[in-house]
């Protein structure tokens, strides 16, 4: 559908990251992965079992891709990379003891997990940015695609970091309107 497009911008985070000395690797690979992986289906009583199969994570430098990530659309591959990357500027801030605390465990590991969830939204708004940049601003405010990343910040995913599903409904709203405001400045 964007694909010529897609690939260039998928071309272009992955210079980005070159440049910035972020490694890429396989999460079955490393063993810290694989302990991870295990250690989140104790946690979460069974509930994430694909940590290693459907998700891309970052800590420190380094971007750790889930099994069958070159079977991702680019463009979906472009909007993953350009959200790890501000997970990559979060650790040079914060430091990995920094970002370890705040992620893991402020105020509370799961449940309510506010850090965690700031965290993740800063990175949430550059992914609504990118569907918006690439598929358009209706891709972005599709309904399921919401309803995907209010799953994420209150299930599983994220160790049911913040569990106010209609807040992160109206954070989502809330930066889809920035972003067609500033759509329509263009």
């Amino acid at each position: 559908m964007h694909g010529e497009r897609a690939r260039a911008l998928l071309e272009r985070v992955t210079i980005e990251l070159a440049r910035e000395g972020v490694s890429v690797v396989r999460k079955r690979d490393v063993p810290l992965q694989r302990w991870i992986d295990r250690a989140l289906r104790v946690i979460t009583f069974g509930a994430m079992r694909s940590y290693l199969t459907d998700y891309v994570t970052t800590i420190g430098r380094t971007i750790y891709l889930p099994e069958g990530w070159e079977s991702v659309p680019p463009g979906r591959r472009w909007e993953t990379l350009e959200h790890e990357l501000v997970h990559v500027r979060q650790f040079a801030r914060f430091g990995l003891v920094g970002m370890a605390v705040l992620y893991l465990l402020v105020p509370l590991p799961m449940g309510l997990a506010w850090c965690r969830a700031q965290l993740e939204w800063e990175a949430y708004r550059v992914s609504l940015r990118c569907v918006a940049e690439l598929e358009g601003l209706e891709a972005a405010r599709d309904p399921a695609f919401r309803e995907e990343i209010v799953r994420r910040f209150s299930g599983p995913d994220y160790g049911y970091m913040w569990p106010f599903a209609a807040s992160v409904r109206r954070w989502i709203e809330s930066e889809l309107d920035a972003i067609e405001r500033s759509l329509a400045v263009k």
